[in-house]
């Protein structure tokens, strides 16, 4: 075995040395045969000489022969299909009655920025078109049943004229060179993948901002060929699975594919062929509850703390109201820094001026018991300057004392201390007397005469205004939540199911 085995490394020793004599046999013979001395009969000899070691070096190298052979059979193939292709004609149909179909598959890698001041939005994605030419069918390679060629070969071809209809800038991705993927299968289909970003114009509708949702389409369209000539179908919308996480405001609720034939105002009876997609979007409201909500019910509720301030501490009072007010300007106001100046309210801005009426509305009750506290005043000062002597200002004592419930102090306490030096048998069998006697109605008609100038008396009126704010606010106030948040998340439905 052993013996076997060197005599056959021997062989291919002595065979390898045999190839390296014809190589250098070639390069003589490449030198020689230029010269003009050199006659036809010796090139013919050292043709002859030099044959067997190129069929040697092929028996030598078979993998190498055959991809020789492959590609030059695919180099005559190439050229022969494009001699036969005129790529100012579109591909003709059997049947000259149906339009070309173009396949259309869309892989979304990201998506973003989304801008409402310019109402548009970005994506990255992968373009695949398909369609059928027959003039570029060719016999398979044994296995292989497609090629994958340069994309400069494109320009030699006949491609469909596609566009974006509704795209702003779009543009094709160069580096390190254009990424562009061109494919031929046997039977004349053509597979283009392109990497593009495009930027489109998107319709946007704000009257349930922040609770909005937007449906941003792409339409695909012919830029010159009708639906008589070119119709396109969808294949897919292919999207990355972490898309959701890509967008910082929006949330990717689903993809809506339609197809339609748009006329064209040219022309009555002619129709283009357009493939739309939607890409409807829910914008997230985390951030417009941390950064503006939150901040504006704390600002109503502070203004709320007025209510508890001593109505004669305005220093205090009035500094809060202002404070409350201002915030509420700064605040509420400049969100709407983010979005287009649209004519009508959202629904940030009804929760904004909301809130800034409730806390307009604290102010104006301290103005309005401030108003009526300083009426209070000029009426007593005005009574004060009436009584200019002690004995009138004696009588008035006695009159206010009499009618006011004085009388009916000193009354109830000399009863009060009759009643409670006799027995208790004695005061339940005399209650009912004493019910029916003259002081007991006098002094009961004296307190009701109490309470009615109570209830007009002005401090009595001002004191009332601030209870009654402490429940009434807070009340009216997340009466008006819970309307706001039910309605707008319930009931008032999106403007942009007009559009899919």
């Amino acid at each position: 075995m052993q013996s076997s085995s060197e005599s056959s490394r021997l062989i291919r020793l002595s065979f390898s040395l045999i190839s390296d004599c014809y190589v250098v046999a070639i390069i003589f013979y490449w030198q020689w045969v230029n010269r003009p001395a050199m006659c036809g009969a010796w090139r013919y000899m050292l043709l002859i000489v030099i044959q067997p070691a190129l069929c040697f070096e092929s028996v030598r190298n078979p993998t190498t022969t055959y991809n020789t052979s492959l590609t030059h059979n695919i180099t005559q193939v190439l050229n022969t299909i494009l001699l036969n292709q005129d790529k100012t004609f579109r591909p003709l149909n059997p049947d000259p009655k149906i339009p070309l179909q173009v396949e259309v598959d869309i892989s979304v890698r990201s998506m973003g920025p989304i801008s409402e001041h310019q109402k548009e939005f970005s994506l990255d994605c992968y373009f695949r078109q398909k369609w059928l030419d027959h003039r570029l069918a060719f016999s398979p390679f044994g296995s292989r049943q497609d090629l994958p060629l340069a994309s400069k070969m494109l320009k030699d071809i006949w491609t469909p004229d596609t566009y974006i209809r509704n795209g702003r800038h779009s543009y094709l991705h160069t580096l390190t060179v254009p990424n562009i993927l061109f494919r031929v299968r046997y039977d004349g289909q053509v597979h283009v993948s392109q990497r593009l970003t495009i930027r489109t114009k998107c319709e946007m509708f704000f009257r349930k901002f922040p609770m909005d949702s937007q449906a941003c389409p792409i339409e695909i369209g012919s830029l010159g060929y009708y639906s008589k000539d070119i119709v396109y179908v969808w294949k897919d919308v292919d999207l990355d699975s972490k898309m959701s996480n890509m967008l910082s405001q929006y949330q990717l609720l689903d993809v809506i594919k339609t197809s339609e034939n748009i006329s064209d105002p040219r022309f009555e009876n002619l129709n283009m062929s357009v493939l739309k997609v939607y890409f409807k979007l829910q914008r997230q409201q985390g951030f417009y509850i941390l950064q503006i909500y939150t901040p504006c019910t704390l600002i109503v509720v502070m203004s709320w703390v007025s209510f508890w301030i001593n109505k004669e501490a305005s220093p205090a009072r009035v500094a809060l109201g202002i404070m409350t007010v201002l915030s509420m300007s700064t605040l509420g106001f400049g969100s709407r820094s983010d979005l287009p100046k649209v004519s009508h309210s959202t629904a940030l801005d009804i929760y904004v001026i909301s809130c800034f009426g409730f806390v307009f509305a604290a102010l104006v009750e301290y103005a309005v018991i401030n108003y009526a506290y300083i009426l209070y005043i000029q009426k007593k000062v005005h009574d004060l300057k009436g009584l200019d002597t002690t004995s009138a200002m004696e009588k008035m004592r006695i009159f206010s004392a009499s009618l006011m419930g004085a009388g009916q102090g000193t009354i109830r306490g000399s009863l009060s201390l009759d009643i409670k030096t006799r027995p208790w048998y004695k005061r339940l069998f005399n209650r009912k007397q004493e019910r029916h006697s003259v002081f007991y109605r006098m002094a009961v008609r004296a307190a009701k005469a109490k309470q009615k100038l109570r209830m007009k008396d002005p401090a009595y009126v001002v004191n009332r205004i601030d209870s009654a704010s402490k429940i009434v606010f807070p009340t009216l106030y997340v009466l008006f939540n819970i309307a706001y948040w039910v309605a707008f998340l319930y009931y008032i439905p999106d403007e942009i199911n007009s559009l899919i």
